[in-house]
Protein backbone atom coordinates (compact mmCIF):
# COMPACT_ATOMS: atom_id res chain seq x y z
CA UNK A 1 0.00 0.00 0.00
CA UNK A 2 1.20 3.45 -0.82
CA UNK A 3 0.83 6.03 1.97
CA UNK A 4 -0.50 9.42 1.05
CA UNK A 5 0.44 12.68 2.64
CA UNK A 6 -1.90 15.47 3.60
CA UNK A 7 -3.14 15.83 0.02
CA UNK A 8 -5.18 12.64 -0.30
CA UNK A 9 -6.46 12.58 -3.81
CA UNK A 10 -9.24 10.14 -4.65
CA UNK A 11 -10.07 11.36 -8.13
CA UNK A 12 -6.81 12.84 -9.26
CA UNK A 13 -6.50 16.45 -8.15
CA UNK A 14 -8.01 19.62 -6.77
CA UNK A 15 -11.34 20.85 -8.04
CA UNK A 16 -12.74 23.98 -9.54
CA UNK A 17 -16.03 25.37 -8.28
CA UNK A 18 -19.04 23.38 -9.43
CA UNK A 19 -20.83 24.62 -12.51
CA UNK A 20 -24.14 23.66 -14.04
CA UNK A 21 -23.49 20.26 -15.59
CA UNK A 22 -24.82 20.15 -19.13
CA UNK A 23 -23.33 16.63 -19.21
CA UNK A 24 -23.70 13.29 -17.47
CA UNK A 25 -21.15 10.49 -17.57
CA UNK A 26 -23.00 8.21 -15.10
CA UNK A 27 -26.45 6.75 -14.59
CA UNK A 28 -27.82 5.31 -11.32
CA UNK A 29 -30.78 2.93 -11.58
CA UNK A 30 -31.98 -0.08 -9.63
CA UNK A 31 -29.09 -0.03 -7.16
CA UNK A 32 -26.47 -0.02 -9.93
CA UNK A 33 -24.13 2.64 -11.30
CA UNK A 34 -23.26 2.67 -15.00
CA UNK A 35 -20.94 4.86 -17.01
CA UNK A 36 -22.46 6.41 -20.13
CA UNK A 37 -19.22 7.20 -22.00
CA UNK A 38 -17.03 4.98 -24.16
CA UNK A 39 -15.37 3.22 -21.18
CA UNK A 40 -18.30 1.01 -20.16
CA UNK A 41 -18.67 -0.08 -16.55
CA UNK A 42 -21.66 -1.15 -14.44
CA UNK A 43 -21.39 -1.85 -10.72
CA UNK A 44 -24.31 -3.38 -8.80
CA UNK A 45 -24.77 -2.70 -5.10
CA UNK A 46 -24.14 -5.59 -2.71
CA UNK A 47 -26.82 -6.23 -0.05
CA UNK A 48 -26.83 -3.53 2.61
CA UNK A 49 -25.46 -0.79 0.33
CA UNK A 50 -27.37 2.29 -0.82
CA UNK A 51 -26.81 4.09 -4.10
CA UNK A 52 -26.15 7.85 -3.98
CA UNK A 53 -25.63 10.40 -6.72
CA UNK A 54 -24.74 11.08 -9.37
CA UNK A 55 -23.37 14.57 -9.15
CA UNK A 56 -21.69 16.35 -12.04
CA UNK A 57 -19.00 19.02 -11.87
CA UNK A 58 -16.24 20.64 -13.82
CA UNK A 59 -12.73 20.26 -12.40
CA UNK A 60 -9.12 20.86 -13.34
CA UNK A 61 -6.52 18.13 -12.89
CA UNK A 62 -2.89 18.72 -13.80
CA UNK A 63 -3.83 21.93 -15.60
CA UNK A 64 -6.43 20.21 -17.82
CA UNK A 65 -10.21 20.75 -17.72
CA UNK A 66 -12.47 17.77 -17.01
CA UNK A 67 -16.14 16.94 -16.81
CA UNK A 68 -16.59 14.66 -13.80
CA UNK A 69 -19.62 12.60 -12.80
CA UNK A 70 -19.53 10.83 -9.42
CA UNK A 71 -21.86 8.30 -7.79
CA UNK A 72 -21.40 5.82 -4.97
CA UNK A 73 -22.63 2.72 -3.24
CA UNK A 74 -22.37 3.22 0.51
CA UNK A 75 -22.32 0.48 3.14
CA UNK A 76 -21.58 0.55 6.85
CA UNK A 77 -17.74 0.47 6.65
CA UNK A 78 -17.30 0.18 2.90
CA UNK A 79 -17.97 2.41 -0.08
CA UNK A 80 -17.71 2.02 -3.82
CA UNK A 81 -17.19 5.20 -5.86
CA UNK A 82 -17.58 5.40 -9.62
CA UNK A 83 -16.32 8.32 -11.68
CA UNK A 84 -17.08 8.86 -15.34
CA UNK A 85 -14.82 11.59 -16.72
CA UNK A 86 -13.97 13.39 -19.94
CA UNK A 87 -10.93 15.58 -20.67
CA UNK A 88 -12.56 18.60 -22.32
CA UNK A 89 -9.45 20.00 -24.01
CA UNK A 90 -8.83 16.66 -25.83
CA UNK A 91 -5.23 16.68 -24.55
CA UNK A 92 -5.12 12.99 -23.62
CA UNK A 93 -4.44 13.90 -19.98
CA UNK A 94 -6.10 10.74 -18.59
CA UNK A 95 -3.18 8.47 -19.35
CA UNK A 96 -2.74 5.56 -16.92
CA UNK A 97 -0.35 3.50 -19.04
CA UNK A 98 2.26 3.69 -16.26
CA UNK A 99 -0.01 1.93 -13.72
CA UNK A 100 0.30 -1.82 -13.18
CA UNK A 101 -2.55 -3.72 -14.88
CA UNK A 102 -4.91 -5.12 -12.29
CA UNK A 103 -6.64 -7.81 -14.34
CA UNK A 104 -9.85 -6.80 -12.54
CA UNK A 105 -12.51 -5.77 -13.35
CA UNK A 106 -10.94 -6.30 -16.78
CA UNK A 107 -7.39 -6.30 -18.19
CA UNK A 108 -7.90 -2.67 -19.33
CA UNK A 109 -7.78 -1.35 -15.77
CA UNK A 110 -4.72 -0.04 -13.97
CA UNK A 111 -4.51 -0.09 -10.17
CA UNK A 112 -3.52 2.42 -7.51
CA UNK A 113 -3.72 1.48 -3.83
CA UNK A 114 -3.68 3.79 -0.82
CA UNK A 115 -4.02 3.55 2.92
CA UNK A 116 -4.03 6.69 5.01
CA UNK A 117 -5.38 8.15 8.22
CA UNK A 118 -7.95 10.72 7.17
CA UNK A 119 -8.11 13.76 9.44
CA UNK A 120 -11.24 15.91 9.81
CA UNK A 121 -9.43 18.62 7.85
CA UNK A 122 -8.79 16.23 4.96
CA UNK A 123 -12.46 15.15 5.02
CA UNK A 124 -13.43 18.78 4.45
CA UNK A 125 -10.73 19.79 1.95
CA UNK A 126 -10.76 16.87 -0.51
CA UNK A 127 -13.82 16.74 -2.80
CA UNK A 128 -14.59 13.03 -2.71
CA UNK A 129 -14.02 12.72 1.05
CA UNK A 130 -16.34 15.70 1.65
CA UNK A 131 -18.89 14.17 -0.75
CA UNK A 132 -18.85 10.92 1.27
CA UNK A 133 -19.11 12.78 4.57
CA UNK A 134 -22.02 14.89 3.31
CA UNK A 135 -23.90 11.69 2.46
CA UNK A 136 -23.52 10.23 5.94
CA UNK A 137 -20.40 8.10 5.37
CA UNK A 138 -17.72 9.44 7.72
CA UNK A 139 -14.27 8.91 6.13
CA UNK A 140 -12.29 9.94 9.25
CA UNK A 141 -9.70 7.48 10.57
CA UNK A 142 -7.86 4.70 8.77
CA UNK A 143 -9.06 4.45 5.16
CA UNK A 144 -7.83 1.93 2.58
CA UNK A 145 -8.59 2.25 -1.11
CA UNK A 146 -8.02 0.32 -4.31
CA UNK A 147 -8.63 2.50 -7.33
CA UNK A 148 -9.12 0.90 -10.76
CA UNK A 149 -8.69 3.22 -13.75
CA UNK A 150 -9.38 2.67 -17.45
CA UNK A 151 -9.27 5.12 -20.33
CA UNK A 152 -9.89 5.26 -24.03
CA UNK A 153 -6.99 4.88 -26.47
CA UNK A 154 -6.83 8.67 -26.89
CA UNK A 155 -6.82 9.11 -23.06
CA UNK A 156 -9.73 11.57 -23.13
CA UNK A 157 -12.50 9.46 -21.52
CA UNK A 158 -12.15 7.41 -18.37
CA UNK A 159 -13.91 5.30 -15.79
CA UNK A 160 -12.61 5.11 -12.24
CA UNK A 161 -13.82 2.50 -9.77
CA UNK A 162 -12.72 3.08 -6.16
CA UNK A 163 -13.18 0.50 -3.41
CA UNK A 164 -12.94 2.16 0.01
CA UNK A 165 -12.86 0.58 3.49
CA UNK A 166 -12.75 2.64 6.68
CA UNK A 167 -11.68 1.66 10.18
CA UNK A 168 -8.52 -0.11 9.07
CA UNK A 169 -5.04 -0.10 10.59
CA UNK A 170 -2.78 0.96 7.73
CA UNK A 171 0.23 -0.65 9.42
CA UNK A 172 -1.39 -4.09 9.06
CA UNK A 173 -1.11 -4.52 5.30
CA UNK A 174 -2.41 -8.11 5.37
CA UNK A 175 -5.61 -6.99 7.14
CA UNK A 176 -5.99 -4.06 4.75
CA UNK A 177 -5.67 -6.40 1.75
CA UNK A 178 -8.23 -8.83 3.25
CA UNK A 179 -10.73 -5.98 3.81
CA UNK A 180 -10.41 -4.67 0.24
CA UNK A 181 -10.50 -8.17 -1.27
CA UNK A 182 -13.66 -8.97 0.75
CA UNK A 183 -15.40 -5.91 -0.69
CA UNK A 184 -14.24 -6.69 -4.21
CA UNK A 185 -15.51 -10.28 -3.97
CA UNK A 186 -19.06 -9.08 -3.23
CA UNK A 187 -19.35 -6.74 -6.21
CA UNK A 188 -21.09 -7.61 -9.44
CA UNK A 189 -19.28 -5.83 -12.26
CA UNK A 190 -19.84 -5.64 -15.99
CA UNK A 191 -17.35 -3.99 -18.36
CA UNK A 192 -17.33 -3.40 -22.10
Amino acid sequence: MMALGAALILSGCATAPAAGPGFSHLRVAGGAISTTGPVRLTVAAPPGFRAVGPIHRRAEFGGHPYEVSLAGLLGEREAVLVHGERVTDSSGASNYDDLPRSGWPSPAYGLRSFCVTVTPEMAVAEHDLAWLRDRGWNPAGGVAMDQYLATTADHNHEAVLSLVVRGVDCTDQAAVRRALDALRSRLRIRTG
